[in-house]
């Protein structure tokens, strides 16, 4: 009898450290994507790669600037 408790017991165990684990991953995944900036930077690359903080024109072919991810 006290045996099966103990089998109860570390069963409900591991599953809730499963399920903690579980949770804590996907927390750490939403917290990694909202890191993410926008910059701008020329389609055209004039500036071989050059981004910036706030939308404007390209400041060599006066085109203006498209979102990118950092």
């Amino acid at each position: 009898m006290k045996k099966s408790y103990k089998i109860i017991i570390l069963a409900f165990g591991l599953i809730g450290f499963t399920v903690s684990s579980c949770n804590t991953s996907s927390n750490n995944t939403k917290a990694v994507s909202s890191e993410k900036k926008v910059a701008y930077q020329c389609p055209m690359d004039c500036e071989s790669g050059k981004t910036y903080e706030k939308p404007r024109k390209c400041p060599v072919c006066e085109m203006e600037m498209d979102k990118v991810e950092k």
